[in-house]
């Protein structure tokens, strides 16, 4: 595979949510913010939505968890996709795939909502029946404690509290936004690993030894893209021979809703100005406010390495396509 960089840059518009809250103080699930208001949600938490996203499909391929790794990047996706440290073995692999944080672009009100815990039903140690524990309760009370006496509507038996029993209230933040978010992914260094060379007992470079065959690493790569494209309503793609985050900037968005047209017309023109760049796009329509005249520019760019697509889907499509073509010589 002659490309080294897979660069994805897109957006994705939410109703009211409290993606990747933060916990206050109180009993509050926070937003997490920037910029005096505007929410965000971390580059860990979308790499962790991106692994299960990809794990959903191909669960018997991630051998591990990132809690528990195992380190066979030749066998292991979590390993050899998501990196590992394993601190024992004096062992530990950077990631390929590094995701920026979501950033919202709008500076919308915050709302708040209540959250209310009901409390489960337990099992009557006697006679095994589950039963409602605030309607066994002794006197009323509001709060039941553990060893606090309880009755079984049933049997009539009594018997302690296993635990605490209680209702719980607690408020949550919730925003709408268009948040934009970037992925790059070193398709060089996928089932790649970078040993030591020792001549000598002297250092005498870095061996790397390829792990994995071209068409594994193509369907690993495909998995990532698969995974991503269900999160976009307008994806930039860059297929690059360099490995590099220009895209990473493509898709910038003023606080009104509208896209800076001149950014990504110079992005755009600067990253196809490197040889043998490929770069397709797709647009869900509504998302952006100035489409009319993004879709104008789009228009005028598209080119042989400017590939306009029907829409975000179409555009993952079609570099799983190009890839494949690519791999097996027919591009």
């Amino acid at each position: 595979m002659r490309y080294k960089n897979l660069e994805i840059s897109w957006i994705f518009e939410t109703d009211l949510t409290n993606m990747n809250a933060g916990e206050g103080s109180s009993n509050l699930k926070e937003i997490k913010s920037y910029n005096n208001g505007l929410p965000y949600i971390s580059g860990q938490s979308m790499r962790h939505a991106l692994r299960q996203s990809m794990k959903r499909e191909h669960k018997d391929d991630f051998k591990c968890t990132p809690e528990y790794p195992c380190g066979d990047i030749e066998n292991c996706w979590t390993c050899d996709l998501f990196g590992y440290l394993l601190p024992g073995q004096g062992a530990k692999r950077w990631s390929p795939i590094k995701a920026s944080p979501a950033l919202g672009q709008i500076r919308y009100p915050i709302t708040t909502d209540l959250i209310f815990r009901m409390v489960e039903d337990i099992k009557c140690p006697e006679c095994g029946e589950r039963i409602y524990p605030l309607a066994a309760r002794e006197g009323g009370v509001k709060e039941i404690k553990k060893g606090s006496n309880l009755e079984c509507p049933k049997c009539g038996k009594k018997f302690e509290a296993p635990y605490d029993i209680r209702q719980a209230i607690a408020y949550k933040q919730l925003i709408k936004n268009i948040y934009k978010s970037n992925l790059s992914v070193d398709l060089a260094n996928i089932g790649l690993e970078e040993v030591p060379k020792i001549e000598n007992d002297k250092l005498e470079g870095v061996e790397e030894i390829a792990s994995i065959s071209d068409e594994e690493k193509l369907k690993r790569i495909v998995a990532i893209l698969e995974g991503v494209y269900n999160l976009s309503d307008f994806a930039v793609i860059g297929l690059q021979e360099q490995y590099n985050h220009r895209l990473a900037s493509v898709l910038k968005l003023h606080e009104d809703g509208e896209i800076n047209i001149d950014q990504f017309t110079s992005v755009i023109n600067d990253a196809l100005a490197m040889e043998n760049t490929k770069i397709f796009v797709g647009l869900i329509r509504g998302i952006i406010k100035n489409e009319d005249e993004l879709i104008d520019c789009i228009n005028e760019l598209e080119s042989d390495n400017f590939v306009v697509c029907d829409g975000p889907k179409d555009a993952f499509n079609q570099v799983i396509d190009w890839l494949n073509g690519d791999c097996d010589g027919s591009s």
